[in-house]
């Protein structure tokens, strides 16, 4: 973690705990032993991207993710061998033993990657296969587009993720030859793209009188933008620099109760469930 990273922690120490969690996942997500990423076929991919049609969702890109799911049985159980805080430990090591099933494992990785309204079936503890299986994901496509962020995201006007199709959690204000540009980021692949200064990704509401901004205290560079038509924010890093800490949803998860508790909805994809009890009794 940087500087930035432990300051905001001391400054939130109820965020400690996931910290010290996520720190065990991208370490042992890092070590899975995974051959790398094809490149994806970007030529025979161009006609679906250009019908809106994300980059994993795409049979022509051919960009096989199967591989992936041979390793998230070991990835659990290992997170659980590190004793993470809370109730995390034993419900990692029950998901390694359910995701031992190969063919289980496959289910679950598709479930993940197509972003299933449905309940995961046959396996325990959807919201940790999530987590889990877009932490083995992330390095691997990060690998594999290496070069390629540009085309990738180039052009996608979408208030979609154009590499694995989730809506955004967060987004991020640059400064732009005078001006404030601004890319969405996705909270599952992490993949960041260009889009429209002021409208709704998720409505389109493009009405900068039903666009409102919401400050939150102890929010540091993060604010909350919402809209009046669907209900939905995202939040916004308004900074540079730090991007690894603000644009990982994480840290910032005490907004989302802030956003909760004012009626917000969190239409964004997200690795982090928030039950209703807790949005009553956090800071």
């Amino acid at each position: 973690m940087t500087g930035a990273g432990h300051a905001w922690i001391a400054a939130h120490p109820y965020l400690a705990p996931i910290a010290r969690f996520q720190a065990i996942v991208a370490e042992v997500a890092a070590e899975a032993p995974l051959a790398p990423l094809a490149s994806p076929r970007w030529d025979a991919y161009a006609a679906d991207r250009a019908d809106g049609v994300p980059l994993l969702r795409s049979a022509a890109a051919g960009v096989d993710l199967a591989p992936a799911a041979g390793v998230l049985a070991d990835v659990a159980e290992r997170v659980s061998a590190a004793r993470p805080p809370g109730r995390v430990a034993p419900a990692c090591g029950e998901l390694g033993g359910a995701l031992r099933e190969g063919a289980r494992a496959r289910r679950a990785l598709a479930w993940v990657v197509a972003h299933d309204p449905a309940p995961l079936p046959d396996a325990p503890h959807p919201g940790l296969v999530r987590l889990l299986a877009w932490a083995v994901l992330r390095p691997l496509l990060a690998s594999a587009l290496a070069g390629e962020r540009r085309r990738e995201g180039a052009g996608w006007d979408r208030g979609f993720c154009p590499t694995c199709g989730a809506l955004p959690a967060l987004a991020q204000l640059l400064p732009r030859n005078g001006s404030r540009e601004r890319r969405l980021a996705c909270g599952c692949c992490g993949t960041r793209w260009e889009f429209q200064r002021i409208a709704c990704p998720f409505c389109g509401a493009a009405d900068a009188r039903r666009l409102g901004i919401l400050e939150v205290e102890g929010g540091g560079p993060v604010r909350i933008d919402w809209c009046g038509d669907c209900e939905a924010y995202v939040k916004t890093y308004t900074g540079e620099g730090d991007e690894e800490l603000f644009l990982a949803d994480w840290p910032t998860l005490h907004l989302d109760l802030a956003a909760r508790r004012r009626g917000l909805v969190r239409a964004g994809a997200s690795l982090y469930d928030l039950p209703e009890e807790q949005a009553r009794s956090e800071p």
